[in-house]
């Protein structure tokens, strides 16, 4: 299980930040920022977000900030050529630090700094020092130098990656015992530290020295022992560079420092001084967000998250543009019961009904909804009282626990009572969770994710982000992260009932708070009707899907599996005789050794340890170098094994034993788009054009007695194009049921329908899909092998002779930059902050996802309006069974399979009505193949 932070707030831990690193990345990962005077502002932009992120989601009692000296340190005396590649920082950068130090002094936090002496050393200093009074450490940085110092008591917390990293985080990562990371790291070196490490020893043969000789003096006492005749050289040759090396990596943890634990207590009481800075820095939001009063509470001074915003105008532009929101009132607590007797069944019934509403929060362990255990449920008809039911906690001084049986019987029997509103988080797993044990409830009536998506389809959905932002509520995350002795992860199902029931019946209570102020925004934004006549009534559907599956032959995939197996051996085979030597084909290292250094091709772009060879650069070097195969077939190779550890090999353990039919999971609220997602397994992504694609295919079958019908938009989005543009040749052609692809021809070629050659319409499918997709030349180009100019030629052609498409498009970006949005012809919004970026490539991506966005998202609302419309069986025994892009799948008993398919193609073009025509292809077989 991976490692979580510790508990919020916890009084023992002292959260460090490695504060020189964080500046340092700031600069180089955020847009150019200034202050109203001018001044740069981007890396102390970066900073604060960070910090102030930190306060809000963990409200640290002990809080402290290292920095690297302002002098040279001992490891440059040590090794004069230490660090020595680096450029000297930019004076911006400087000038930027100083400013950051400024606003530690406001907040405040105390700060580790010393002549001679690194962060890192300053730190491993510290968290000396924690250890010795008792106390817990959360390093903030990501260094892995610092990952020596990870122990049960100390984790290192990438912020910007949100990744933790405990023991076992740490001996994934390099493949050793805590013990042995240091002398890893020697072995290695570093080049952005310019620490030499050994010539040839990368982290793989690292860590196989370290596990057979397990340290750098156990290594050169067996040297002789070493049968690989190059790298015992290498070590022999360079062993004063692994012994300086080891030195330069040892962190120095016995500097002496002003450490006490009661200065380390972090309170912010300098609220006027960060509000004079924030000021005169030109932080709008992060000013907005601070308390009227003296500051004492740091955690509700919060900045925008950098991971869901434009840094460029983050500053200074609201994230929902439309609407100006009141803040929200301040908040009263939940009044927490534990529900252990059956007759407080009643007087939560009794509530409900007075109220007329009921909040339901399950707490769930396992790997999907459907496969998940639950350990107990949140209700509340008040938002200020909530109830905890445990039903399957494993304590041994637990109190008695209700039946799982009895508990949703009596909720499937009340929430159907007339007039009785459902709340929810997320209704579609909460409906699966519910009607999986027998309570039938149709739909919910409140659904605080999907309305959070709506609002703002590129922010987290995540309850604690929508409770603060709406509520100005700090909650714990949404995961259980109790901790037990040693600092260990506490299964659910084994955490105490009254911790579990004050995190589990507080977010029912809340979701009553939450529910208000959101379909108010809904409305004030017009994606009411949106929300409640699609997104809503949709979530029943898909928790339908959910439970019913489809059914998978195995043996057939077993089949395909073993051809694959006998293809990939082959092409491994053609790979090596290409490289004219036997090589892992799928070891990066040994790869890149090839493709750089014996076959000379250049590399196209650097890791921080490697030369890349990720499928990119290999189709990129495929481009460059055509008399070179190896790359091609090296991509080939890998694509070949994705497909088959993804869909071959894995469906048949995602089976469920007892349906013996697979279960994806759907997502509504992923894609900005409003598109459909699915995940374990991802169905969207098994290719359709590739025979491969097409045998995966063949393994989904009908049951006995029925076949598979497959009902297919043909060409949507190019019809929705032409509906939104109104382009007359556009419209003309598909009123008038012409090959869209052949006139397009016609169009930038300028020939007659007979001189469309095959590979001319090729082309033109191309661009009509690129200016879907805001293509330019250069992509283009490479999809169809041709130079940019030509592209850039076909593109220019497809505008002069699509005009009214060239029309709406201009029309499109000019609204979405005076709105801040762009919407779908069902008023899905999707804000796009980015487009008045001074970041060129963010200006240019936000610019792409404005012209596609009303395209690709009608589309997807045209499809979720035809689901709603054959939720209910088109013919006796029909059912839904998958959406897949523009595509929905039925299982129909074979005597209905005419009347469906008529039913099925009728409905999905009379859906909703176009300038052009929606055509619907149908098909029927016995498999997904067949019926395609």
């Amino acid at each position: 299980m991976p490692t979580r932070l510790f508990e919020t707030a916890a009084p023992d831990v002292l959260y460090l930040v490695d504060l020189s690193g964080y500046v340092f990345r700031a600069y180089h990962a955020i847009a150019p920022l200034a202050s109203p005077s001018g001044e740069p502002t981007h890396a102390v932009f970066g900073t604060v977000n960070m910090l102030e992120r930190l306060v809000r989601q963990c409200r640290p009692e002990r809080f402290a900030v290292a920095m690297d000296s302002r002098t040279p340190t001992f490891r440059k005396e040590l090794y004069p050529e230490y660090k020595a590649t680096r450029p000297a920082p930019p004076d911006d950068l400087k000038q930027q630090m100083r400013r950051v130090m400024e606003v530690i002094e406001a907040f405040p936090i105390p700060c580790f700094q010393k002549d001679g002496f690194e962060a890192d050393d300053l730190i491993a200093s510290v968290v000396k020092q924690c250890r010795a009074n008792g106390m817990r450490t959360v390093i903030v940085s990501a260094d892995k130098d610092l990952m020596q110092l990870v122990g049960d008591d100390v984790v290192l917390w990438d912020t910007m990656r949100d990744k933790v990293f405990g023991v076992e985080e740490v001996r994934e990562r390099f493949g050793v015992e805590l013990h042995q990371v240091r002398d890893a790291l020697a072995l290695m070196g570093d080049t952005s530290d310019n620490i030499p490490g050994v010539a040839g020893v990368g982290p793989k043969t690292a860590k196989d020295l370290l596990s057979q000789y397990g340290d750098l003096d156990g290594i050169y006492r067996n040297l002789d022992q070493i049968k690989a005749k190059k790298l015992k050289e290498s070590l022999r040759e360079h062993e004063t560079e692994a012994r300086m090396s080891q030195r330069l990596v040892t962190l120095k943890d016995d500097i002496e420092l002003p450490f006490s634990p009661t200065e380390l207590h972090f309170a912010r009481s300098g609220n006027q001084r960060i509000r004079a800075l924030y000021t005169e820095l030109g932080f709008t939001r992060q000013l907005a967000a601070l308390p009227p009063d003296d500051g004492a509470n740091g955690a509700s001074a919060a900045g925008p998250d950098p991971a869901n915003s434009s840094a460029s105008t983050a500053a200074s532009s609201s994230t929902r543009p439309t609407t100006n929101h009141p803040n929200p009132a301040p908040a009263q607590p939940v009044e927490i019961k534990i529900v252990s007797d059956p007759a407080l069944l009643e007087e939560i019934a009794r509530g409900a009904r007075e109220a007329k509403q009921l909040a339901v929060f399950p707490l769930l362990i396992g790997e999907t909804t459907l496969k998940a255990s639950v350990i107990g449920i949140g209700l509340a008809s008040s938002p200020e009282l909530g109830y905890y039911v445990p039903l399957a906690h494993r304590l041994l001084d637990a109190p008695r626990q209700l039946a799982e049986s009895q508990v949703f019987t009596w909720l499937g029997e009340l929430l159907a009572e007339p007039g009785l509103s459902l709340s929810t988080y997320d209704s579609k797993s909460t409906l699966v969770v519910l009607q999986q044990r027998g309570a039938q409830i149709p739909r919910a009536d409140f659904d605080a994710r999907l309305s959070a998506y709506l609002l703002d389809s590129g922010a987290s959905v995540e309850l604690e982000r929508i409770v603060k932002t709406e509520l100005d509520l700090d909650l714990p995350t949404r995961e259980l992260r109790f901790r037990g002795k040693g600092n260990k992860q506490i299964p659910v199902d084994q955490v105490p009932i009254d911790e579990a029931a004050s995190f589990t019946a507080e977010r029912a209570a809340l979701l009553l708070r939450l529910r208000k102020p959101l379909e108010t925004h809904l409305e004030e934004d017009t994606l009411w009707k949106l929300y409640s006549e699609l997104e809503l009534p949709l979530a029943p559907i898909l928790a339908s899907l959910e439970q019913v599956g489809v059914a998978i032959d195995t043996a057939l995939l077993a089949t395909i599996g073993s051809e694959v197996n006998a293809r990939l051996q082959a092409l491994e085979k053609e790979a090596q005789e290409l490289a004219g030597n036997a090589f892992n084909v799928h070891s990066p290292r040994q790869l890149e050794k090839l493709l750089f250094d014996d076959l000379g091709l250049k590399p196209l772009k650097r890791t921080k340890t490697s030369r890349s060879t990720d499928a990119e650069t290999l189709e990129a070097l495929s481009e460059q170098y055509p008399d070179q195969p190896l790359p091609a077939k090296v991509l080939e190779i890998r694509q070949l094994a994705k497909l088959k550890g993804t869909y071959i090999d894995a469906l048949p353990g995602l089976i469920n034993p007892k349906t013996k039919r697979l279960h994806t999971v759907w997502h509504q609220e992923v894609a900005a788009t409003g598109r459909l997602s699915s995940s374990d397994p991802n169905l969207q992504n098994i290719p359709i054009r590739t025979e491969l694609g097409q045998r995966i295919r063949e393994a989904f079958v009908a049951p006995a007695g029925c076949a598979l019908v497959s009902a297919d938009y043909s060409q949507i989005e190019l019809r929705v194009l032409a509906h939104l543009s109104q382009d007359p040749v556009l419209v003309e052609a598909f009123r008038t049921g012409q090959d869209i692809h052949q006139r397009t021809a016609m169009e930038i070629f300028e020939i007659d329908a007979d001189e469309v050659t095959a590979d001319l319409r090729r082309q033109a499918k191309a661009v009509n899909f690129g200016v879907i997709y805001g293509q330019g030349d250069s992509a283009l180009s490479k999809s169809l092998g041709i130079s940019r100019l030509e592209a850039g030629q076909f593109i220019a052609a497809y505008f002069r002779r699509y005009a009214g498409v060239t029309r709406f498009m201009n029309e499109t970006l000019e609204n979405a930059r005076a709105s801040g949005s762009v919407r779908t012809s069902f008023d899905r919004r999707r804000l796009v902050p980015d487009l008045t970026s001074s970041n060129r490539a963010r200006r240019l991506a936000a610019e792409r996802i404005a012209m596609n966005t009303p395209i690709q998202g009608t589309a997807a609302d045209i499809m979720k309006l035809a689901m709603l419309a054959l939720a209910a069986p088109v013919t006796p025994g029909a059912r839904m069974i998958l959406t897949v892009h523009d595509e929905l799948v039925f299982e129909v008993p074979h005597e209905e399979v005419p009347e469906a398919r008529e039913r099925i193609k009728k409905a999905m073009q009379e859906v909703t009505s176009l300038s052009v025509p929606l055509v619907v292809d149908v098909g029927a077989g016995p498999n997904w193949r067949a019926a395609h």
